[in-house]
């Protein structure tokens, strides 16, 4: 599978089913600039069957737009509410990241702000936004977007030197067959470097076998994880999203990191090379690294982490996007999270 620049933009909006949504207006905009021969990527068009929120489709194009009214959520401090529209946010976050990596730039971004929507108050939503003109929707100046994006289009230079990857190696239709074509077990016994981030994670706890956790620390390999904390508010609102009983993937986590610990207490060396971590954000993505490689898997807003698609990435020594893309997210998460402290 090859990860290359298909659509000139994404049109990313909000409230398919909300009186006051952004839908009526993004497939205008859709409509306009598709019919003036720009391939656009826009969901309620895409025949996608799983969820809105899609990562690698954002990275597959080269401008970003987002359609908005005063019927998107947002915070206190204007910054949209991710738990009210978690596809919207991961779908801007996504593209912001790549800014980050040099891939793209900011001005490749603009807001059509619809409806009642305060003029300004769109350069607070998202960084993406912050401190730049926007357009300010009417019919009339459909062309004058169709003429930034050509604009844009021009000068996307960098795009041309990364439209594609060799990096993605295989699709699984679920996390179960990922788990039986890639020998979990013997890749985590032989790795130099473990990196895992995830909500319960447990592939690396109760479904890992654990002399592949001990064979790997004791050969002087490093396994780090990042636990979505139990307590935190995130885990909360991931169980109303997966229509789970109160506190039942709390307890699992629980569990697991109880897990993990057991892990500890049969090292016999190299215990410093095993950490464990909490943070309370969003969970975006699973994500293992072994060496080289990367499991990744989105979280579905619905649906368990189990039974969504995953992807084998490995990185390239030349052009390897996707793992750098994954692996600044998995830094940021890294940041703000707190080591459980172990007492021997």
């Amino acid at each position: 599978m090859s990860l290359n620049k298909t659509y000139d933009v994404f049109i990313a909006y909000h409230g398919s089913y909300e009186a006051n949504g952004s839908r009526e207006y993004a497939d205008k905009i859709h409509n306009y600039l598709t019919q003036h021969g720009l391939k656009c990527f826009y969901f309620p068009y895409a025949n996608k069957d799983l969820y809105k929120a899609n990562i690698i489709e954002v990275m597959r194009s080269r401008v970003f737009l987002l359609v908005c009214t005063d019927g998107l959520h947002r915070l206190e401090n204007g910054k949209i509410n991710p738990m009210r529209h978690y596809e919207l946010s991961t779908e801007i976050d996504a593209f912001y990241a790549m800014t980050q990596l040099d891939e793209t730039s900011v001005t490749n971004a603009k807001a059509v702000v619809c409806g009642n929507f305060h003029k300004g108050d769109e350069q607070h939503i998202h960084e993406l936004f912050a401190n730049r003109t926007h357009f300010y929707y009417d019919e009339d100046n459909l062309d004058q977007i169709y003429q930034w994006v050509i604009s844009r289009l021009e000068t996307c230079t960098t795009w041309q030197q990364t439209q594609i990857t060799n990096e993605i190696k295989e699709v699984f239709a679920t996390r179960a067959s990922m788990n039986q074509s890639c020998k979990f077990n013997e890749l985590i016994a032989t790795a130099k470097s473990v990196r895992v981030v995830g909500i319960s994670n447990s592939e690396l706890t109760a479904r890992i076998n654990p002399e592949a956790i001990i064979n790997c620390i004791e050969n002087g390999g490093s396994i780090e994880m990042l636990f979505l904390d139990p307590d935190g508010l995130f885990t909360k609102q991931r169980e109303q999203e997966e229509h789970q009983r109160p506190n039942r993937i709390k307890t699992i986590t629980n569990v697991n990191i109880d897990t993990a610990l057991g892990f500890y207490d049969r090292l016999t060396k190299n215990r410093e090379n095993f950490t464990l971590y909490k943070y309370d954000k969003q969970p975006r993505m699973n994500m293992i690294f072994v060496d080289d490689k990367l499991i990744l898997q989105y979280y579905a807003n619905n649906i368990p982490g189990i039974q969504n698609p995953s992807f084998l990435v490995e990185r390239q020594a030349s052009n390897s996007p996707v793992f750098e893309f994954c692996e600044k997210a998995y830094n940021y998460l890294k940041e703000s999270a707190v080591a459980l402290e172990v007492e021997w």
